[in-house]
C-alpha cells in the first residue's frame, strides 16, 4: 500500500489507517482480539492507529497500548487532545499533562500524530496558545507531527502561518461532504495532509444497514447531534440506503465491495491523504484496506456524484 507524507514532518502513512476506538478497551474487545485486527491490517499494509484521549476515558489508549506493546516500531500512532471538560483540556500545561499521560498509556516514547480533538469554543483557550504548546511539544522531540481536528479553515491558516500544520482530521463521506470538501481541497493546496474519519459514514456506506435497523445502531445522546441530522432524521437515512443501492452495480463492475468503492472515492478527493476506517472484525479490516487497491477513474466518480443527491440537511 502506497504511503503518503503529512504535511512537512517525517511521519508516512498508508492511504487506510486503523481506527482505533472499535478495538475497545480490553474487555468490550478483548485483546486478542484486537491484536489480531491490528496484525492483520499491518500484513494488509495499513501502518498506522488513531485513537484519542476522549476514546472510552481514556481506556482505548490504554488497550491499544496493550495490542501493540510487541510491534510498536512496526506501526504510526496518532492520538489526540480534547478540551476540558471531556478532555484534559487546551491550555499549554494541559496539553503537556496530556502528552505525558498518553505516552504512558500508549506505553511509547513517542507519539508519532498528536491533534487537537476539537476547537475550545469562543470563550475557551485562545488558540494561539493551544498551537504554541503544541508545536514546542514537535520541536522537542515528543512527537513528530501535530494537527487540528474539526477547525474552520480560517483557524487552520492561522495556525498554518504561525508553525505549519502537518495534518487536519476531517470527516468527509459520499453521502456527508457538505461542508467538508472545500477544507479538505484547500488544505491540499497548502500542503497540509487531510485525513478522513467516517469515510463510510458510520456504516451507513457498508451496504449493511437498514431503515429498520440504521436508528438503532445510535445511542439517544447522539440524537440531538448534527451529525446524527446529517444522516438520519427525516428521509436522510432512506435516501442513503436507497443511493447504497445505486452504487452497488459499481461495485460489481470493479468486483470490489460497497465500502471500498466509498473509501476510494474519498481517497479520489482533492487533498485527502488518508482514510480512518474502524472495524471490530478481521475480515472488514481486509476489506478496508482493500479499498486502496480500487482505482476509480473520472467517469466512475462523475458517476458516484450525480447518484448522491440529497434532500437539504434538515435543520433544527
Amino acid at each position: 500500500m502506497r504511503l503518503r507524507a503529512l504535511g512537512s514532518s517525517s511521519v508516512d502513512v498508508s492511504a487506510i489507517g486503523l481506527g482505533g476506538y472499535e478495538l475497545g478497551d480490553g474487555a468490550s474487545l478483548t485483546i486478542e482480539r484486537a491484536r489480531g485486527i491490528v496484525t492483520t491490517s499491518l500484513d494488509a499494509g495499513v501502518n498506522w492507529v488513531d485513537t484519542a484521549e476522549v476514546y472510552l476515558d481514556t481506556r482505548n489508549e490504554t488497550a491499544i497500548g496493550e495490542v501493540i506493546a510487541d510491534i510498536r516500531d512496526e506501526l504510526i500512532v496518532a492520538t489526540k487532545v480534547a478540551p476540558a471538560p471531556d478532555g484534559t483540556g487546551l491550555r499549554p500545561e494541559q496539553i503537556a499533562e496530556a502528552c505525558r499521560a498518553s505516552l504512558k498509556r500508549l506505553r511509547t516514547d513517542r507519539i508519532d500524530v498528536y491533534v487537537v480533538h476539537w476547537p475550545d469554543g469562543d470563550d475557551g483557550v485562545p488558540l494561539a496558545e493551544t498551537w504554541g504548546e503544541m508545536a514546542r511539544l514537535a520541536d522537542e522531540g515528543h512527537v513528530r507531527a501535530i494537527g487540528l481536528s474539526n477547525y474552520e479553515m480560517a483557524d487552520i491558516e492561522t495556525c498554518h502561518a504561525s508553525r505549519p500544520v502537518d495534518v487536519i482530521q476531517q470527516g468527509l463521506s459520499l453521502i456527508d461532504h457538505e461542508e467538508e470538501r472545500p477544507v479538505v481541497a484547500r488544505c491540499g493546496e497548502l500542503g497540509i495532509a487531510a485525513v478522513i474519519y467516517e469515510p463510510l459514514a458510520s456504516g451507513v456506506l457498508t451496504g449493511a444497514l437498514t431503515p429498520e435497523t440504521g436508528h438503532d445502531r445510535w445511542s439517544s445522546d447522539w440524537h440531538d447531534s448534527r451529525f446524527y441530522r446529517r444522516l438520519f432524521v427525516g428521509d436522510r437515512l432512506d435516501q442513503s440506503i436507497a443511493f447504497v443501492d445505486r452504487i452497488r452495480p459499481v461495485a460489481s463492475r470493479m468486483g470490489a465491495t460497497v465500502a471500498q468503492v466509498a473509501i476510494a472515492w474519498v481517497l479520489r478527493q482533492p487533498g485527502v491523504t488518508s482514510a480512518i476506517c474502524g472495524t471490530s472484525n478481521v475480515a472488514h479490516a481486509l476489506d478496508n484496506a482493500g479499498a486502496a487497491a480500487v482505482e476509480l477513474d473520472d467517469a466512475d466518480l462523475a458517476e458516484l456524484d450525480a447518484a448522491a443527491v440529497f434532500a437539504p440537511t434538515p435543520v433544527e
